[in-house]
C-alpha cells in the first residue's frame, strides 16, 4: 500500500519521503544492537592487579622468630608463612587492636584524662609516657602516645575513657578496663579471628592474651582500610603533643628500622618476657602496594625484620599485566 502511494507522489515529494525513511532506519540502527550484543563501550579505566613476580636466585629468608607470616595485601598472597597459625602472646602488638576500636568510637579532638590509675597499672618496668596523672590530651594526641611511642598508660587511658561511657557513674576502673576488653573481642570475633583473644588493651604477658601472625594481618588491613591515619603516625620518628595544661611531651618511635628503611609505611613493635620480640610492619614495594610483615617471640625481632625486608627487595618485583 505505502510503495503503491509512493509510486503516484510526484518525484520531489518521492526524494523527500526517501530521505527520510533512510534517516530514520539509520537512527534505528545506531540504538539498535540486539539482544546478544555487548555494550557499546566498556569502562574508560579498568585497573588490572600488577603482577608480583619472583626473582630468580634468591634464597629464603632466614630468621629465628618462633612464627612469621608476609602476605601481599592485594589479594592476600602468602609470600611466606612459618607457624602462621600458632597461637602466641603478642605484647604491644595488642595496641593496634585498642586503637581501632578507639578511633571507631572516639572523635579526634576529644579530651581525654589520664587518671592516675592508668599511670599505676601493669608491671614497675611497664613502659610509660612522661604525662602526669590527670593530665588531658587530645584523643588523636593519646593513638600517638599508644601507636608511636607505645605507652602503657595511654592504652589504659583509652580503654578507661570508652570503657566508662554511658556506664554507671561510680563504675570503678577495672570494670572500665573489662567493658572495653570485651569490645576488643568482641572486635576479634567480628572480624573472624579465630586465634585472637585479649585480656588487657597495653599487651601485657597472660595466658588470655595471644593471636597468630595470621590475624594480625588482618587487623593489619582493617586498619589499612578503616583507619590508615594510625599508620601515618606510626611512621613518625620523633614528635611532642601538647597537654590540655599548655605543657609539651615528646613523643619518640620504638622502631629504629623507620630510619632504615624509608619504605616503611606502618609499623608496631612490642616485647615481654614471655612474647619476647614482636614486629608488624607494612613495607611498600610500590606505590600502594604494601606488604605485611608479622613476626613473634623473636629473640632479635629488628634483625628478623630487616632481614624479611631485605629478601622482599631480592625476591620480588612489581609489573604491570
Amino acid at each position: 500500500m505505502f510503495e503503491e502511494q509512493q509510486q503516484q507522489l510526484p518525484f520531489a515529494p518521492r526524494v523527500a519521503l526517501g530521505v527520510a525513511a533512510l534517516l530514520l532506519a539509520l537512527a534505528g540502527a545506531a540504538f539498535w544492537h540486539g539482544p546478544s550484543r555487548a555494550p557499546v563501550s566498556a569502562p574508560r579505566h579498568q585497573a588490572a592487579t600488577p603482577l608480583l613476580a619472583r626473582l630468580p636466585g634468591a634464597p629464603l629468608p632466614e630468621v629465628r622468630a618462633e612464627a612469621v607470616a608476609v602476605v601481599r595485601l592485594r589479594g592476600d598472597e602468602v609470600l611466606f608463612a612459618k607457624n602462621a597459625e600458632a597461637r602466641l602472646p603478642i605484647a604491644s602488638i595488642t595496641k593496634l587492636m585498642t586503637a581501632l576500636v578507639f578511633a571507631d568510637a572516639v572523635e579526634p579532638l576529644t579530651p581525654v584524662a589520664i587518671s592516675d590509675s592508668a599511670k599505676r597499672v601493669g608491671e614497675e618496668d611497664e613502659k610509660r609516657s612522661s604525662l602526669p596523672a590527670g593530665e588531658r590530651v587530645k584523643a588523636e594526641d593519646l593513638l600517638k602516645l599508644l601507636i608511636i611511642s607505645s605507652d602503657g598508660d595511654a592504652a589504659y587511658a583509652a580503654a578507661e575513657y570508652l570503657g566508662g561511657m554511658d556506664a554507671p557513674e561510680r563504675m570503678l576502673f577495672q570494670e572500665k578496663i573489662a567493658r572495653f576488653v570485651e569490645r576488643m573481642n568482641t572486635r576479634a570475633r567480628e572480624m573472624g579471628l579465630a586465634n585472637t583473644r585479649f585480656a588487657n588493651p597495653s599487651g601485657m604477658d597472660g595466658p588470655e592474651n595471644f593471636s597468630s601472625t595470621t590475624d594480625l594481618v588482618r587487623i593489619a588491613r582493617e586498619i589499612t582500610e578503616r583507619h590508615p591515619e594510625l599508620w601515618s603516625m606510626s611512621r613518625t620518628q620523633e614528635s611532642f603533643i601538647f597537654g590540655g595544661t599548655g605543657k609539651r611531651y615528646g613523643v619518640v618511635n620504638t622502631n629504629p628500622l623507620l630510619a632504615e628503611f624509608p619504605a616503611i609505611y606502618g609499623s608496631k613493635t612490642g616485647f615481654e618476657d614471655e612474647a619476647k620480640g614482636a614486629l608488624l610492619m607494612l613495607y611498600e614495594l610500590a606505590p600502594d602496594e604494601r606488604i605485611a610483615i608479622v613476626l613473634l617471640r623473636s629473640p632479635d625481632r629488628f634483625a628478623d625484620g630487616r632481614a624479611l625486608i631485605q629478601w622482599i627487595e631480592n625476591s620480588f618485583a612489581i609489573a604491570p599485566r
